[in-house]
């Protein structure tokens, strides 16, 4: 079955485009893996320290939100700088899934238009380029847990499989938040908007832990969707068992993202290159 055939199958099928779509593009790892690397090099390329400044400006990040704020928590400055260096790190990730899904196939209409390549490739290259940053941030995260003592090796192998629930739920994120904007441009700057609102509503720069129950600023983190996969991804890494409750959360957005990727595909699959 070619690409343009694939594209405009009709029936009961189309209900599984989506899903389709992003198993043929999986498998076509090269391309997309070739295609993020390209961008993260074209960003750095003329530049004397080149990807070195990823390093450079997570490392001042984390050092100036740890001198200024790290007297404000009950943990002390040492774990304060650890919360901070693995969190920050994967909110980032959780951001860049939000704001480049938004331009996951705008960035991309000249591609989407000429070839008849699977839409995930588009979406599985913007994820690879996060996950990039990610790895090198992590880096610097993991440094900060061996020298302040954090990393526990008991615990810390169950962000493993909540690394990859929630990776999973960037493909789908991406997948529908690159539909949506293509036919309606205004979501890209709702987005933008909420993300700089979920900064203050994540736990990065104050500890969950620390906040009363029923509190404003509890309450509110617990309505976060970016807390729960934090939760269960960071807690681990700090040497701590993550919240269960994280986990049911988590278990229910991946259903309900499942069914959102599902139907914005079954919708908008074939007329993508028309909105673009």
């Amino acid at each position: 079955m070619t690409e343009v055939q694939y594209i405009s199958i009709g029936g009961r099928s189309d209900y599984l485009v989506g899903l389709k779509d992003l198993v043929r593009g999986l498998s076509k790892v090269n391309l997309w893996w070739a295609f993020a690397v390209d961008e993260v090099q074209q960003r750095y390329r003329r530049s004397k320290l080149g990807l070195a400044w990823i390093v450079v400006s997570y490392v001042i990040f984390v050092a100036a939100i740890s001198i200024f704020f790290g007297g404000f928590s009950v943990k002390g400055v040492s774990d304060f700088t650890a919360h901070v260096a693995v969190n920050y790190a994967f909110f980032a990730f959780l951001i860049a899934t939000v704001t480049d899904g938004c331009a996951v196939f705008r960035s991309n209409k000249t591609w989407v238009g000429s070839m008849p390549l699977p839409h995930s490739i588009y979406v599985l290259k913007s994820v690879a380029r996060a996950l990039f940053v990610l790895g090198i941030n992590m880096a610097v995260g993991i440094f900060v847990l061996l020298a302040t003592g954090h990393l526990r090796t008991s615990v810390s192998w169950l962000a493993v499989p909540a690394f990859f629930v929630v990776l999973f739920n960037s493909l789908l994120i991406q997948t529908y938040l690159g539909y949506l904007t293509a036919r309606f441009r205004d979501v890209e700057h709702l987005m933008v908007s909420l993300t700089r609102v979920l900064f203050f509503m994540t736990p990065i720069l104050w500890v969950r832990a620390e906040q009363p129950v029923g509190s404003l600023r509890r309450t509110l983190a617990d309505l976060n969707p970016f807390t729960h996969a934090m939760e269960i991804f960071s807690a681990p890494m700090l040497g701590h068992m993550p919240d269960p409750s994280s986990w049911q959360v988590m278990g229910i957005l991946t259903g309900v993202n499942i069914l959102l990727m599902m139907g914005a595909s079954y919708l908008a699959h074939r007329r993508l290159p028309y909105w673009l």
